[in-house]
């Protein structure tokens, strides 16, 4: 039997030590592509931005070390059970969606408005990661993997398709304002700016879906019945309906402009409340703790 403090014990607290330092420094990478974005967009720099854009993709490789970390001491191949685990999830997915299946999409704008976020969501699993609790993460299938990694992809898209949308409405006013302001001539135009809402949002749709229909089998054969009637799976339905609705609006119907982008908003504003608001409801979707 080894004594406590042993080798067998400091193992373990040496990896969640790594993984800590792992976030903290993806928090620091962030927030420098942060500050970089802010320079070249005040001063007109393109080239600064190829900077942040390296800033931003060293954050995200680092953070992809820290759930590599987290996997090899939690023994899991998807480390997401406690909050700070779930922020950093959430940011490093939105990272990943931003840089790999928008890559062709971005823009120096957008990058200002993304790398805040994505500081202050590792900054803020930084901040809980030392009284994150002590139970260890449970066994997953392929099924939980599938749910889990779908449904945060398909928030990081419904996060970028909000980001976009506030940043159309701002351009737009700029248009139709007598006298253009600073904003118009460094934010993108319309249609670079609907190609970033509507692009993710079409993608989120379809991710949102298949997390809920991997979700129906999962809780079948986990628990042997579907959570048609869980709070939150009623409310995800809600969304994807609305969701779909929208893109039926502009790519059915040719609606766009203002009204769209607004209902594109009002709908993340209801994601957010399936998100946060239903973990104070109860229901079987509470895993984190």
């Amino acid at each position: 039997m080894r004594e406590r403090g042993g080798p067998g014990r400091r193992k373990p607290r040496i990896m969640k030590t790594i993984a800590f330092l792992s976030l903290l420094l993806s928090f620091f990478l962030y927030a420098v592509s942060w500050a970089v974005h802010l320079a070249s967009f005040r001063r007109s720099q393109s080239d600064a931005h190829q900077g942040a854009t390296l800033w931003m993709r060293a954050g995200f490789a680092v953070s992809t070390v820290y759930f590599i970390l987290e996997a090899v001491r939690m023994n899991s191949p998807l480390p997401v059970v406690h909050l700070p685990q779930a922020l950093a999830f959430f940011a490093w997915s939105i990272a990943f969606v931003y840089s790999i299946p928008l890559g062709r999409i971005q823009s120096a704008a957008f990058g200002l408005v993304l790398t805040p976020l994505l500081a202050l969501l590792t900054g803020c699993a930084a901040v809980f990661f030392p009284i994150q609790g002590a139970r260890v993460a449970a066994e997953a299938d392929g099924f939980f993997i599938a749910h889990i990694v779908s449904a945060f992809f398909a928030y990081a898209c419904f996060t970028i398709a909000f980001a976009a949308g506030i940043l159309y409405l701002i351009q737009r006013r700029e248009l139709k304002a007598r006298r253009a302001g600073t904003f118009y001539h460094k934010l993108p135009a319309l249609e670079p700016l609907e190609k970033l809402i509507f692009q993710p949002m079409g993608l989120g749709t379809l991710l949102l879906c298949l997390a809920v229909t991997v979700g129906f089998f999962w809780s079948h054969a986990e628990f042997g019945e579907y959570w048609l009637t869980d709070p939150k799976t009623v409310s995800t339905l809600f969304v994807i309906a609305l969701y779909s609705l929208i893109l039926y609006l502009r790519y059915g119907l040719g609606i766009r402009g203002k009204r769209v982008a607004l209902a594109g908003l009002a709908a993340f504003a209801l994601l957010i409340l399936t998100f946060v608001g239903l973990r104070f409801v109860g229901g079987s979707h509470n895993f984190l703790q």
